[in-house]
């Protein structure tokens, strides 16, 4: 997934719907987003101002979740015959994104080309297998990459739990330790993946 450049595009999107719902997770709970940022390495930040440990403690969940959660909201799309608003709604949450949020180039540029490709998706009429594929492809590519990101932060929560990024926030509000809430990110992410497959097949 991480071929330049088509690989690092594809897989940037895992990073922005992680970074992004913790965005959204932020606002709905009434927390003020600062800004998202992400690079071609596949980091990624989502700086708020929460008001509370519980806030914080939802806020930090939903980004391995969402990502998840995205996924299953897709393959239902595709399954449902719903694919062409989808791609309208990925492209209004994708500018919405930059609007509010976006100020660093590479982010600004990467989340307007999405947002354009899925304008360009919902626009032409495209046979709708082929527009079925591009969200298989998404979907693919949340999975591999949040997959990829869920090892990550198991491997850190052992050797380095303070670089374990949202585990290492999950436990300072939690106080359970970093590597349970990895082992909890996998075990969701394994989860989701038995779904999607039993979905398809």
């Amino acid at each position: 997934m991480r071929i330049k450049p088509i690989g690092t595009w594809l897989a940037t999107i895992n990073t922005f719907f992680h970074e992004g719902f913790h965005a959204l997770s932020a606002l709905l709970l009434g927390n003020k987003v600062k800004e998202i940022e992400f690079d071609q390495k596949l980091g990624g930040s989502c700086s708020s101002l929460s008001t509370g440990k519980f806030k914080t403690f939802l806020t930090a969940l939903s980004g391995y979740t969402g990502c998840n959660l995205m996924s299953l909201i897709l393959i239902y799309a595709i399954n449902h015959s719903r694919i062409e608003i989808t791609f309208l709604l990925l492209a209004i949450f994708s500018l919405l994104i930059i609007i509010l949020y976006m100020r660093k180039p590479y982010a600004l540029v990467w989340t307007l080309a999405f947002a354009t490709a899925n304008l360009i998706c919902y626009i032409i009429p495209f046979p709708l297998r082929i527009k079925a594929g591009i969200l298989y492809t998404y979907i693919i590519a949340i999975l591999v990459e949040n997959t990829v990101a869920c090892f990550e932060i198991l491997r850190l929560s052992f050797t380095n739990s303070k670089q374990s990024g949202d585990c290492s926030v999950l436990h300072k509000v939690s106080h359970i330790p970093p590597f349970l809430w990895a082992i909890i990110f996998n075990a969701i992410n394994a989860l989701t993946i038995y779904k999607i497959a039993l979905m398809i097949l």
